[in-house]
């Protein structure tokens, strides 16, 4: 896969958009369209089946449904196609732009306090970027492209 390919999929904090629950090409969003096609009209059943199987998860189906709908629904196009649905804060995308570099790891500053991510999101955003300056773009594609993202 060609360089330029690869900065389609990855944001410039490194995380893999593609693999976001938000992106609209991604695979869950896919699946989770796919499995909406598969169960049809099953809302209309759940309560059946909480007496008929005598099973009380069928109670908890709507909040299912809910959060499948939402995860069905979620459009983002990709962080260097436009600001992050997810986290509306982040600092990543502007100073990228501001500073004309693919990747956080590119930047003399790195790692900084820019980005305005939680600690754990932080501490994986400095993993990843450290990986990509260790083995090269390409081999950090090849080896987390088939590997989901949370």
């Amino acid at each position: 896969m060609t360089s330029e390919r690869i900065k389609a999929s990855l944001a410039p904090c490194g995380l893999n958009c593609e693999k976001c629950f938000a992106h609209v090409d991604g695979d869950i969003r896919k699946y989770s369209l796919k499995l909406k096609e598969k169960l049809g009209n099953f809302h209309l059943n759940a309560k059946r089946f909480e007496t008929l199987l005598d099973d009380p998860i069928f109670k908890k189906y709507a909040d299912f449904k809910e959060m499948l709908d939402y995860l069905a629904s979620e459009n983002c196009k990709g962080c260097r196609n436009e600001q992050c649905k997810l986290f509306k804060d982040c600092g990543v995308r502007r100073c990228h732009q501001e500073k004309q570099i693919d990747f956080c790891y590119q930047c003399d500053a790195f790692p900084c306090d820019r980005t305005h991510f939680d600690e754990g999101l932080y501490n994986g955003w400095v993993q990843i970027n450290e990986k990509i300056k260790r083995i090269g773009l390409e081999e950090f594609y090849e080896q987390t492209r088939n590997r989901p993202r949370y």
